[in-house]
């Protein structure tokens, strides 16, 4: 058993007997694992608000946020392929897909596509 399992096992038993003894306060508002967010989701949230931007900005604008936007959906198809959710990256990838073309139909500046604009 390594030096950190034996501290850490001993903090756990500590942390047990000051439960039992009354001395442990009890934490209000417990997180639920419900409401935790993975990475992912965070990564995937800032990909669809960067999409909604780049549609809401100038030609030059647009093109910066959407190379950036994409850049992140590589790092994010990348990193649940390497997890093994291939799957999960297919759905993925159409969500940002669909929200590419709806944001598209939504151009403030009649500038549905620029000359230069890449996907």
């Amino acid at each position: 058993m390594s030096l950190f399992s034996v501290i850490c096992e001993a903090k756990i038993q500590d942390w047990f007997k000051k439960k039992q003894a009354g001395e442990v306060q009890p934490v209000e508002n417990q997180v639920t694992i419900d409401q935790i967010k993975s990475s992912e989701t965070y990564l995937l949230e800032d990909i669809l608000r960067l999409i909604e931007q780049a549609y809401l900005s100038d030609c030059n604008t647009r093109e910066i946020v959407l190379h950036k936007a994409k850049e992140m959906e590589v790092q994010l198809l990348m990193s649940l392929e390497n997890e093994g959710y291939t799957l999960m990256a297919q759905m993925t990838a159409e969500t940002i897909r669909q929200h590419k073309v709806e944001n598209a139909g939504k151009d403030e500046h009649g500038l549905s596509r620029c000359d230069n604009e890449t996907e």
